[in-house]
C-alpha cells in the first residue's frame, strides 16, 4: 500500500482507505474455476470386493464424520493445495476397548478423514525406508478449540510407526494432559501429504497462486489509488494560508506554512484525467498478465481482438493439460488415502484391488464458435449420407451433455434413410 500521513486531528485515513478499496479476488476466482472443471465431472471408484464393506460405503458418503462425502472432502483438499502447495490429510480411527467387529459396527467406530491445513502441522518427516519408498516416519499437528466463555482448548497429536500420543492443555496453559499414548497398531503414520501440481521439497509443495498474489496485490494498490484519485478529481484539493477563513468541502484541504506569502490567494487543486487512465490500463494490463499465466484467458477474459480458432484452441490444450496434472495428483493421493483405509479394516489385500479414475479430458470448447463452424459446415454442398450424418450427431455433442440422450440420438441419426 502506497504510504501517507495521518490527519492533524488523529484519525485513521490509513484504515479509512484500506475499507474503502474493493479487492478484486483473483486468487480466490482461479482456484475455484479449476475447481468447477475438476469437479463436474466426478471420480470413478470401482471397489472391487470392498463394494459391500459397510465401513468402506460409510466413508463414501461421510468421508471426516462432519458429513462431507468424499468427493467434497477431496474438493477442499485440492483447493487447499492450491493455496498452500500441499495439504495433509491424516487417516485416524476413534480408540476403544472393541473385541469384535460387531463391536466396532454397533459404535459406528470407523476409519475416517482429517484434514489438516498446513499451519496446523507442526513438525514432520519424510524418508525413504529399506525399500527405497517415501514414507512418513513422524507427524505433529496442532488442534484448537473454542469453548464457551473464551476458553480455549489446543490438542497436539504426535504419530510415529511406533506410537500414537495425544495431550491436550486449556487456555495455553504449560501442563499438558496426556489423553492418548499407546502403540501404534498400524506400524505406520496414518497420514499422506497432497501436493499440487509443484514440490519445493518433501512436505512442502509449491502455490498454485504465488505469482497470481503478487500481481493481485499490485492490483489492489492500483485500485487504492484509483479510488483516492476520483475522489479528489470529484472535489479537489484546497490550499491555503493558515489564517485563511475558507473550507475545502468535500475535498482535502493543504495548509501553506507559516513563512509563505500571506498575501497569496487560496488556489485549488485538480487531479488530471490522465491519471485514471494510466491507473485503469495498468490494472487491465495486470488482469491480463494473471489470465495468461493461470491459462484461463480463454474462460475468464472478454477479448477485444479476435483470435483465430487455432489460438483459442491452443489455450484450451494448455488448461485441459493443466487439470489433468492436477486431476492425476489427486488420484494418486485417493490411492494412498484408501490404501490405508483398508489397513485400518484390516484388509489390505482386498485395498490393493479397488481401482480409481479421474477424468483425464475436460469438456473445454468454445460452444458457440464450434456450432457456427458447424453451421457453415452444413451449407456446403458435399453429396454424402455419411457426412450428413457425422455433422448431425457433432451438432447433437456439442448441444447435449446426457450420455444416454446422446447414443439415443445417434442411433435415431444412424437409422435415418440415406
Amino acid at each position: 500500500m502506497y504510504g501517507f500521513e495521518r490527519e492533524p486531528d488523529g484519525a485513521d485515513m490509513y484504515g479509512d482507505r484500506l475499507d474503502q478499496t474493493p479487492l478484486d479476488n483473483h486468487c480466490e476466482s482461479a482456484l475455484h474455476t479449476y475447481s468447477s472443471f475438476l469437479w463436474k465431472k466426478r471420480p470413478q471408484r470401482d471397489l472391487g470386493p470392498m463394494a459391500d464393506d459397510p465401513e468402506t460405503l460409510a466413508m463414501l458418503r461421510d468421508a471426516d464424520m462432519e458429513g462431507r462425502p468424499l468427493d467434497e472432502f477431496m474438493r477442499r483438499v485440492q483447493i487447499e493445495a492450491g493455496i498452500y502447495g500441499h495439504s495433509w490429510i491424516v487417516i485416524d480411527k476413534a480408540p476403544g476397548a472393541y473385541r469384535t467387529l460387531a463391536e466396532e459396527r454397533a459404535a459406528g467406530v470407523r476409519p475416517y478423514l482429517v484434514h489438516y491445513a498446513p499451519p496446523s502441522v507442526l513438525d514432520w518427516e519424510i524418508r525413504r525406508n529399506a525399500s527405497g519408498a517415501l514414507e512418513t516416519t513422524y507427524l505433529k499437528v496442532l488442534e484448537e478449540e473454542q469453548l464457551g466463555e473464551g476458553e480455549v482448548v489446543s490438542t497436539v497429536r504426535i504419530w510415529t510407526k511406533e506410537r500414537m500420543q495425544v495431550y491436550r492443555s486449556a487456555n495455553g496453559s504449560s501442563e499438558a494432559e496426556t489423553v492418548i499414548d499407546k502403540k501404534n497398531p498400524l506400524g505406520i503414520v496414518p497420514a499422506v501429504c497432497h501436493y499440487g501440481r509443484g514440490q519445493v521439497h518433501r512436505g512442502v509443495g509449491a502455490s498454485e497462486i504465488r505469482d497470481v498474489a503478487r500481481l493481485q496485490q499490485s492490483i489492489y494498490n492500483d485500485l487504492s489509488e484509483l479510488a483516492q484519485t476520483i475522489r479528489n478529481t470529484n472535489h479537489a484539493t484546497l490550499v491555503k494560508n493558515e489564517g485563511d477563513d475558507a473550507t475545502g468541502g468535500a475535498g482535502g484541504v493543504v495548509i501553506m506554512a507559516r513563512e509563505t506569502e500571506s498575501g497569496k490567494k487560496p488556489y485549488l487543486l485538480q487531479p488530471q484525467i490522465f491519471q485514471l487512465d494510466g491507473l485503469i490500463k495498468s490494472v487491465e494490463k495486470k488482469e491480463e498478465m494473471i489470465n495468461r499465466m493461470t491459462h484461463l484467458a480463454p474462460v475468464r477474459s472478454v477479448k477485444v481482438q479476435a483470435q483465430s480458432g487455432e489460438a483459442i484452441k491452443t489455450e484450451f490444450q494448455l488448461l485441459n493439460a493443466l487439470l489433468a496434472e492436477m486431476a492425476s495428483g489427486l488420484q494418486m493421493t485417493e490411492y494412498r488415502l484408501l490404501k490405508i483405509f483398508c489397513l485400518w479394516l484390516g484388509k489390505a489385500a482386498e485395498g490393493e484391488k479397488i481401482i480409481i479414475k479421474y477424468p483425464e479430458k475436460f469438456e473445454l470448447r468454445d460452444r458457440q464458435q464450434d456450432l457456427n463452424l458447424l453451421k457453415e459446415a452444413g451449407g456446403l454442398t458435399v453429396n454424402s449420407p455419411t457426412f450428413q450424418r457425422e455433422l448431425q450427431k457433432l451438432i447433437a455433442s456439442i448441444t447435449l451433455e446426457d450420455d444416454a440422450q446422446l447414443e439415443e440420438i445417434n442411433g435415431e441419426i444412424e437409422q435415418q434413410d440415406p
